[in-house]
Protein backbone atom coordinates (compact mmCIF):
# COMPACT_ATOMS: atom_id res chain seq x y z
CA UNK A 1 0.00 0.00 0.00
CA UNK A 2 1.46 3.38 -1.08
CA UNK A 3 0.53 6.32 1.47
CA UNK A 4 0.21 8.81 -1.40
CA UNK A 5 -2.73 10.13 -2.30
CA UNK A 6 -3.06 10.30 -6.53
CA UNK A 7 -5.15 12.71 -8.10
CA UNK A 8 -7.20 9.20 -9.18
CA UNK A 9 -8.01 8.21 -4.97
CA UNK A 10 -8.77 11.87 -4.81
CA UNK A 11 -11.08 12.06 -7.83
CA UNK A 12 -12.52 8.63 -6.75
CA UNK A 13 -13.06 9.44 -3.13
CA UNK A 14 -14.83 12.83 -4.50
CA UNK A 15 -17.24 10.09 -6.76
CA UNK A 16 -17.92 8.11 -3.47
CA UNK A 17 -18.91 11.04 -1.40
CA UNK A 18 -21.18 12.39 -4.10
CA UNK A 19 -22.78 8.85 -4.42
CA UNK A 20 -23.05 8.00 -0.77
CA UNK A 21 -24.90 11.02 -0.15
CA UNK A 22 -27.31 10.68 -2.18
CA UNK A 23 -27.89 6.88 -0.83
CA UNK A 24 -28.18 8.69 2.83
CA UNK A 25 -31.07 11.04 1.61
CA UNK A 26 -32.53 8.22 0.52
CA UNK A 27 -31.78 6.30 3.81
CA UNK A 28 -33.53 9.38 5.35
CA UNK A 29 -36.58 9.31 3.71
CA UNK A 30 -36.86 5.45 4.42
CA UNK A 31 -36.41 6.34 7.77
CA UNK A 32 -39.04 8.10 8.18
CA UNK A 33 -41.56 6.01 6.40
CA UNK A 34 -40.01 3.12 8.83
CA UNK A 35 -40.15 5.28 12.22
CA UNK A 36 -43.87 6.24 11.23
CA UNK A 37 -44.26 2.56 10.93
CA UNK A 38 -42.97 1.78 14.12
CA UNK A 39 -44.16 4.77 16.39
CA UNK A 40 -47.48 3.21 16.63
CA UNK A 41 -46.12 -0.04 18.33
CA UNK A 42 -43.60 2.19 20.59
CA UNK A 43 -40.53 0.95 18.59
CA UNK A 44 -39.75 4.18 16.76
CA UNK A 45 -36.05 4.08 17.87
CA UNK A 46 -35.73 0.90 15.72
CA UNK A 47 -36.15 2.55 12.75
CA UNK A 48 -32.49 4.32 12.46
CA UNK A 49 -30.86 1.01 14.12
CA UNK A 50 -32.29 -0.98 11.31
CA UNK A 51 -31.44 1.16 8.87
CA UNK A 52 -27.73 2.46 10.57
CA UNK A 53 -25.39 0.49 8.56
CA UNK A 54 -27.08 2.34 5.41
CA UNK A 55 -25.30 5.41 6.55
CA UNK A 56 -21.87 3.79 7.27
CA UNK A 57 -21.74 2.09 3.91
CA UNK A 58 -19.35 5.24 2.50
CA UNK A 59 -16.52 4.38 5.24
CA UNK A 60 -15.71 0.76 4.52
CA UNK A 61 -16.13 1.27 0.99
CA UNK A 62 -13.48 4.18 0.80
CA UNK A 63 -11.17 1.90 2.74
CA UNK A 64 -11.37 -0.99 0.65
CA UNK A 65 -10.62 0.85 -2.71
CA UNK A 66 -8.61 3.32 -2.01
CA UNK A 67 -6.39 1.35 0.91
CA UNK A 68 -4.71 4.64 2.31
CA UNK A 69 -4.32 5.56 5.91
CA UNK A 70 -7.35 7.94 6.50
CA UNK A 71 -9.57 7.25 3.36
CA UNK A 72 -12.50 5.54 5.38
CA UNK A 73 -12.55 8.54 7.94
CA UNK A 74 -12.33 11.29 5.04
CA UNK A 75 -14.86 8.98 2.84
CA UNK A 76 -17.48 8.82 5.48
CA UNK A 77 -17.09 12.45 6.29
CA UNK A 78 -17.31 13.60 2.50
CA UNK A 79 -20.00 11.66 1.97
CA UNK A 80 -22.32 13.07 5.42
CA UNK A 81 -21.11 16.84 3.71
CA UNK A 82 -22.63 15.47 0.49
CA UNK A 83 -26.26 14.31 1.74
CA UNK A 84 -26.02 17.84 4.52
CA UNK A 85 -25.45 19.58 1.04
CA UNK A 86 -28.24 17.72 -0.92
CA UNK A 87 -30.53 19.18 2.33
CA UNK A 88 -30.78 16.17 4.38
CA UNK A 89 -33.34 17.36 7.20
CA UNK A 90 -30.74 15.79 10.11
CA UNK A 91 -28.83 18.73 9.03
CA UNK A 92 -25.02 19.61 10.35
CA UNK A 93 -25.54 16.70 12.91
CA UNK A 94 -24.75 14.47 9.84
CA UNK A 95 -21.06 16.42 10.05
CA UNK A 96 -20.26 14.66 13.50
CA UNK A 97 -22.16 11.26 12.43
CA UNK A 98 -20.20 10.71 9.51
CA UNK A 99 -17.17 11.65 11.81
CA UNK A 100 -17.30 9.03 14.20
CA UNK A 101 -18.57 6.09 11.99
CA UNK A 102 -15.89 6.93 9.66
CA UNK A 103 -13.22 6.58 12.55
CA UNK A 104 -15.07 3.31 13.52
CA UNK A 105 -14.62 1.85 10.68
CA UNK A 106 -10.86 3.62 10.31
CA UNK A 107 -10.05 2.10 13.66
CA UNK A 108 -10.77 -1.27 11.48
CA UNK A 109 -8.16 -0.94 9.23
CA UNK A 110 -5.65 0.48 11.81
CA UNK A 111 -6.48 -2.72 14.01
CA UNK A 112 -4.74 -4.61 11.02
CA UNK A 113 -1.80 -2.41 11.00
CA UNK A 114 -3.36 -1.44 7.56
CA UNK A 115 -2.23 -4.62 5.69
CA UNK A 116 -5.06 -6.35 5.19
CA UNK A 117 -8.32 -4.50 3.20
CA UNK A 118 -10.31 -7.58 3.35
CA UNK A 119 -13.49 -9.67 5.55
CA UNK A 120 -11.51 -9.18 8.67
CA UNK A 121 -10.47 -5.14 8.58
CA UNK A 122 -14.48 -4.54 7.63
CA UNK A 123 -15.62 -6.81 10.72
CA UNK A 124 -13.74 -4.84 13.05
CA UNK A 125 -14.79 -1.26 11.64
CA UNK A 126 -18.54 -2.40 11.70
CA UNK A 127 -17.71 -3.38 15.29
CA UNK A 128 -15.77 -0.35 15.87
CA UNK A 129 -18.18 1.71 14.06
CA UNK A 130 -21.26 0.29 16.36
CA UNK A 131 -19.57 0.80 19.47
CA UNK A 132 -18.84 4.71 19.17
CA UNK A 133 -22.04 5.09 16.90
CA UNK A 134 -23.79 3.79 19.77
CA UNK A 135 -21.74 5.31 22.63
CA UNK A 136 -22.61 9.00 20.85
CA UNK A 137 -26.27 8.54 20.69
CA UNK A 138 -26.96 6.76 23.83
CA UNK A 139 -26.30 10.42 25.31
CA UNK A 140 -27.60 12.35 22.63
CA UNK A 141 -31.03 10.38 21.42
CA UNK A 142 -31.41 9.14 25.47
CA UNK A 143 -31.07 6.10 25.40
CA UNK A 144 -30.45 5.88 29.00
CA UNK A 145 -34.16 5.78 29.48
CA UNK A 146 -34.79 3.00 28.19
CA UNK A 147 -34.98 -0.37 29.62
CA UNK A 148 -31.46 -2.97 29.72
CA UNK A 149 -33.29 -4.81 27.25
CA UNK A 150 -34.38 -2.18 24.73
CA UNK A 151 -30.96 -0.70 24.82
CA UNK A 152 -29.43 -4.34 24.47
CA UNK A 153 -31.45 -4.82 21.22
CA UNK A 154 -30.58 -1.71 20.26
CA UNK A 155 -26.92 -2.17 20.38
CA UNK A 156 -27.82 -6.17 18.60
CA UNK A 157 -29.96 -4.82 15.51
CA UNK A 158 -27.22 -1.73 14.96
CA UNK A 159 -24.25 -4.28 14.84
CA UNK A 160 -26.61 -6.75 12.42
CA UNK A 161 -27.36 -3.93 10.49
CA UNK A 162 -23.88 -2.31 10.16
CA UNK A 163 -22.31 -5.86 9.41
CA UNK A 164 -24.69 -6.30 6.86
CA UNK A 165 -24.60 -3.11 4.90
CA UNK A 166 -21.03 -2.61 5.89
CA UNK A 167 -18.85 -5.92 5.74
CA UNK A 168 -21.62 -8.09 3.31
CA UNK A 169 -22.71 -5.63 0.81
CA UNK A 170 -19.24 -3.48 0.46
CA UNK A 171 -18.09 -7.10 -0.35
CA UNK A 172 -20.95 -7.99 -2.57
CA UNK A 173 -20.07 -4.46 -4.76
CA UNK A 174 -16.36 -4.97 -4.50
CA UNK A 175 -17.01 -8.61 -5.91
CA UNK A 176 -19.23 -7.06 -9.17
CA UNK A 177 -16.62 -4.50 -9.36
CA UNK A 178 -13.76 -6.35 -9.44
CA UNK A 179 -15.32 -9.09 -12.09
CA UNK A 180 -16.34 -5.42 -14.25
CA UNK A 181 -12.11 -4.79 -13.86
CA UNK A 182 -11.44 -8.12 -15.14
CA UNK A 183 -13.62 -7.68 -18.02
CA UNK A 184 -12.54 -4.78 -19.20
CA UNK A 185 -9.16 -5.81 -18.72
CA UNK A 186 -10.02 -8.57 -20.74
CA UNK A 187 -10.67 -6.56 -23.47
Amino acid sequence: MSSKWTVQDVVLLAFLAFLFGGIFMGAGFLYAILSAALTPMGLAPFANTILFGMWTMAAPMAGVLIPKKGSSLLGEVLAALAEMLYGSYFGPAVLLSGFIQGLGTELGFMATGYKRFDTLPLVYGAIGTTVLSFGYEFFRMGYSTYSIGMIAALFVVRLLSVMFFGVVMVQLIMKSYNRVQQLAGAR
